[in-house]
């Protein structure tokens, strides 16, 4: 056989393999990316399951390289938003039509105390124990994305990534304002005259007095709440499950979104169970959502109690939140 011959065939012969080699890998790289998240043994090491923390964050570092070799951005849940949840947009209604947007309203909490916390579950929900609030007012309803867009408008803030050209989406002016960070949430209760809540006026708002594990009572009822469970997909208009509303009147304080509240993720008075999230560094959200964690099999996450927590900076498809105010009183002995 001819060198030149005998060379090309020996190249040949290595790229074919090459080329196998590569095909396989490549194979092997998107069978892993279609595996669900509690079956990657990489997002195991964060995302533990329910008797376990539900995301160590103490691993930081390695959050954001394998964040981005699995397509999940900095916008949480963006490319399924993009993928699956835009189908369900109210195609039928006609675009120039004008949306009439649902009126916030704000519900007095009464001051007093009220049981927070479980003992039965998570480390980082423990212990329950007592806690007195002076009063406050709360939004009756989750904000909406027509309320988010007149504040957007208003002031130029940064729209949400899902929206187009500064606008939410077709016909979804009632639902709640999702993929917006802490900060943008904290700058509109600030645009509107109020403040984001602390965990405890959104649980005691939540919960009521009675230690209840739903907003609606003690077990968990079907057609209560926009969750995973009822297979939804989407999130829904902030009035649609009037079932369901709080002690206090307060719609979806279960399910369609997590609320974000002022308050960094820390352990409860009493707790002494070491976590590896607890410090300065993650907010704390509450309520639930439609787009539950169930893919990370890490439990329901719509209980009074329940609370997650994220970088601040995140912007998640299952991340809104409604405001809250301080009641205003009148000192003693004042006129004004």
């Amino acid at each position: 056989m001819k060198p030149v011959i005998r060379t090309l065939l020996v190249l040949s012969i290595s790229l074919v393999s090459l080329l196998l080699f590569f095909s396989g890998a490549m194979a092997e790289i998107i069978s892993q990316k279609r595996l669900k998240p509690f079956e990657r043994e990489s997002c195991r090491l964060c995302h533990k399951g329910p008797s376990k923390h539900q995301i160590d964050n103490s691993r930081d570092p390695w959050c954001v390289p394998c964040h981005r070799q699995h397509g999940v951005g900095t916008d949480l849940g963006l490319q399924t938003y993009a993928k699956q949840l835009l189908r369900t947009t109210h195609k039928s209604q006609n675009p120039t039509q004008q949306e009439s947007i649902i009126p916030q309203e704000m519900v007095l909490i009464p001051g007093g105390a009220f049981i927070m916390g479980a003992n039965f579950t998570k480390k980082s929900l423990g212990p329950r124990h007592s806690v007195n609030l002076p009063p406050y007012d709360i939004d009756k309803y989750h904000v909406t994305n027509g309320h988010y867009q007149d504040f957007v408008k208003d002031i130029g803030w940064r729209s949400p990534s899902h929206w187009f050209e500064g606008r939410y989406p077709r016909g979804k002016g009632n639902h709640p304002v999702s993929f917006v960070s802490w900060s943008d949430a904290e700058a509109f209760c600030k645009w509107a005259g109020k403040r984001l809540p602390s965990e405890a006026e959104w649980e005691k708002a939540a919960r009521g007095t009675d230690g209840r594990m739903f907003p609606w009572g003690k077990t968990f009822l079907k057609a209560h709440a926009n969750v995973q469970l009822e297979e939804i997909k989407d999130t829904t208009p902030v009035d649609a499950f009037p079932d369901g509303i709080s002690p206090y009147g307060l719609y979806d304080m279960a399910g369609n979104l997590f609320q974000w509240t002022s308050d960094w993720f820390l352990p409860y008075p009493g707790n002494t169970v070491p976590h590896p999230n607890f410090g300065e560094t993650l907010k704390v959200l509450r309520g639930g959502s439609f787009y539950d964690c169930t893919n990370y099999r890490c439990g329901i996450s719509f209980q009074t109690f329940n609370r997650i927590s994220l970088l601040p900076q995140t912007r998640a498809i299952s991340a809104g939140f409604r405001c809250a105010k301080s009641t205003e009183t009148k000192k003693q002995g004042s006129d004004h």
